[in-house]
């Protein structure tokens, strides 16, 4: 069946996804719950601003990179909407017998809308700067999947005899790219602003995306009805995937050392980000089935299954554009003592789609160096995808070499959390 050629494409990036993503983690920013706009440096900027390119405290060269270059670390983000370790050890996994009251409370967990996954990792192959500019080449992979609820009232209590069970929020978009950045960023007179800052810069960044494969359900309806002696099923299917594509994306920015305790910036990440699909290939699926299955025909479900097929083709279709999610950054810093800094950062993304969110995020963190080789981070983030987000990190900082390490969770607090980030990563500075 031709259908199978989708499900293989949605499958693929699924398992990716554990692979890539997005969003442009590194310990720094998963240890900040993502206040950190303005202590990017060097090969650290693009996805955060590109401005701090020409600041003051960026390295001649930078390069960034896991186990050896092009063998990264992988930063670690997964979350839902819903599921908690004390939510499952308390409701979940008990053992006991689960009355229809236990059930109504276990089913208010789940959102009306369903439940939502995302599973973020990012891999950059390779990070590095040289004074003023910034290069990186890396894999994502983006999107989300929706279970309905009414699949988890079929779980709890069965399905009730001529009351159909609907499955028509059941959602998937993912696409799959290669993004290659150059950034660059220089010291900029300004009439008024450069008046009352120190150092002010601007920068920007041009961002090649070179699509592996995307794949998404335009419509997913599908229902069962359960009888006393027979069960109807019935559903359709209309999908699209392409593989091959290419697209642009830019980033630009300014950035102000205010004085010597403050600094602060702002930037438009993925202007006009998009990507076409179908350079190699760009379908379309369409699927639909119904059938009716009596109690003393379920040995033959098989046979019965492909009888009840009433569409199942896939056509080619001309090449379609996908969305680079944009999103704006506002950040500031505040130097409390040598050795000990404040950040903030305002995230306000421009769609809700690809792990992108409408509400923005409020973030706040703190450096600590009670010795200076050794830093201690932390960070807190309210609004966004995430609703809410923690995070602590350090790291081993050295003149020329560094090792650090960020983890966060999501949602919530140690066994309340819905989710959580890990990130380590190595860099050479001269």
């Amino acid at each position: 069946m031709k259908k199978y050629k989708y499900l293989i494409v949605v499958l693929f990036l699924w398992l990716n996804v554990r692979s890539f993503a997005q969003l442009y983690m590194n310990p720094h920013s998963v240890a900040f719950a993502n206040a950190y706009s303005t202590q990017a440096r060097g090969a650290n900027v693009i996805g955060w601003n590109p401005a701090n390119l020409g600041l003051s405290g960026n390295p001649k060269f930078s390069m960034n990179f896991g186990f050896l270059p092009f063998l990264p670390f992988p930063s670690v983000q997964i979350n839902n909407n819903a599921i908690s370790p004390f939510r499952l050890n308390e409701r979940f996994f008990t053992g006991g017998y689960l009355d229809d009251e236990d059930k109504e409370e276990l089913l208010a967990f789940f959102p009306d809308d369903g439940l939502n996954i995302n599973t973020l990792v990012q891999m950059r192959l390779l990070e590095m700067s040289f004074g003023n500019w910034a290069f990186s080449v890396g894999s994502e992979v983006t999107g989300s999947v929706v279970f309905p609820k009414s699949l988890f009232h079929f779980v709890f209590f069965g399905n009730e005899f001529k009351k159909p069970l609907d499955l028509s929020n059941t959602n998937v978009e993912m696409q799959s790219v290669v993004t290659v950045a150059l950034a660059h960023g220089r010291e900029v007179v300004i009439p008024y602003i450069s008046d009352i800052v120190e150092q002010l810069s601007a920068g920007a960044s041009i961002k090649a995306l070179f699509g592996f494969g995307y794949a998404g359900s335009d419509k997913m309806d599908a229902s069962t009805i359960t009888f006393e002696d027979r069960i109807e099923l019935d559903g359709d299917l209309e999908a699209k995937y392409g593989t091959g594509g290419f697209g642009m994306a830019f980033d630009i920015g300014l950035a102000a050392i205010i004085n010597e305790k403050m600094s602060a910036n702002i930037s438009l990440n993925n202007l006009f980000g998009f990507l076409k699909w179908g350079l190699v290939e760009a379908e379309k699926v369409k699927y639909s089935y119904f059938m009716e299955i009596a109690s003393e025909d379920f040995e033959y479900i098989d046979s019965l299954f492909e009888e009840g097929v009433q569409t199942d083709t896939s056509f080619s279709i001309d090449s379609f554009s996908s969305n680079y999610p944009s999103y704006l950054l506002l950040g500031f810093q505040y130097e409390v003592l040598p050795n000990l800094s404040l950040y903030s950062n305002i995230r306000q993304c421009f769609s809700d789609d690809f792990a992108s969110s409408y509400l923005p995020k409020v973030s706040f963190a703190a450096e600590y160096k009670s010795i200076i080789w050794l830093p201690l981070r932390a960070g807190i983030s309210f609004g966004g995808l995430e609703k809410f987000q923690w995070g602590i990190g350090s790291g081993l900082n050295f003149k020329n070499y560094s090792f650090n390490w960020g983890f966060s969770q999501i949602g919530g607090i140690f066994n309340y959390a819905k989710g959580f980030a890990l990130s380590f990563g190595q860099q050479i500075t001269f």
